[in-house]
């Protein structure tokens, strides 16, 4: 390099190679470190596809739940209205 730039002190050119050799190795270790989120960010994307999926089956299943409260919330007044249509049965029976 010091041919090329004529009057360049050896001593800077020194200090670049060794700045070289070291931000080198630690461009392979972004590498690496890149690589490693990538594969995290894909596992988590998976994840939060399984979860999403869990979470509508989820919701699928307490919107069957609320149907099925729905009836329960009903059993009172059939069991007045069987009670009542009990007692008229028997009233009409007796009359017999």
């Amino acid at each position: 390099m010091a041919r090329l730039i004529p009057g360049l002190p050896t001593d800077i050119l020194k200090r670049v190679d060794e700045l070289v050799d070291t931000v080198h190795p630690l461009l392979g270790d972004v590498e690496q470190t890149l690589e490693t989120v990538s594969a995290t960010l894909g596992t988590v994307e998976t994840t939060l596809a399984d979860a999403t999926e869990v979470l509508t089956d989820v919701r699928t299943l307490l919107e069957r739940l609320e149907s099925e409260l729905a009836v329960l919330r009903d059993v009172p007044a059939m069991e007045k209205q069987i009670a009542e249509t009990h007692a008229l049965v028997k009233k009409l029976s007796a009359r017999k």
